[in-house]
């Protein structure tokens, strides 16, 4: 739900980060059908990866949703947001509990910004993004 969400989030911005010299990447949960149809009903600009089987996720080192999450009331508030701007959640992927994470790699792979999510619906600060792009 709130990955829809940020995908229209991004999407507003993608010009902004384009004019950094970036580009965007998302890496999905699903598989191919899943990412298509992510793609096509949110009218995503940038290119969508897959890792099927969890191991992109596992190598950056990703948070996944806890027992605790049921009872944030910042994840309550970050879900009602996230139906809100993006419709309520669809299909979700293989690994409904995985949290996302925004970083930022320069050439020669150089982690340049990492924010990690500690709860659905916790994003990284786009602006804040965008500052660390332009440098």
């Amino acid at each position: 739900m709130t990955c829809r969400e940020r995908a229209g989030q991004v999407r507003e911005r993608y010009e902004e980060v384009l004019a950094t010299g970036a580009r965007v990447v998302a890496v999905g949960t699903g598989g191919k059908r899943y990412a298509k149809a992510f793609i096509e009903d949110l009218q995503v600009p940038f290119e969508v990866l897959l890792d099927e089987d969890g191991s992109a996720a596992e190598i950056v080192g990703t948070n996944t949703i806890g027992v605790g999450m049921a009872v944030n009331p910042r994840a309550w508030v970050a879900g009602v947001r996230a139906v809100k701007a993006a419709g309520p959640q669809g299909k979700t992927g293989r690994r409904p509990m995985q949290l996302g994470a925004t970083l930022v790699i320069a050439p020669g792979d150089e982690l340049l910004y990492a924010d990690f999510e500690d709860f659905a619906g916790d994003h990284a600060d786009l602006d804040e993004v965008i500052s660390v792009l332009r440098g």
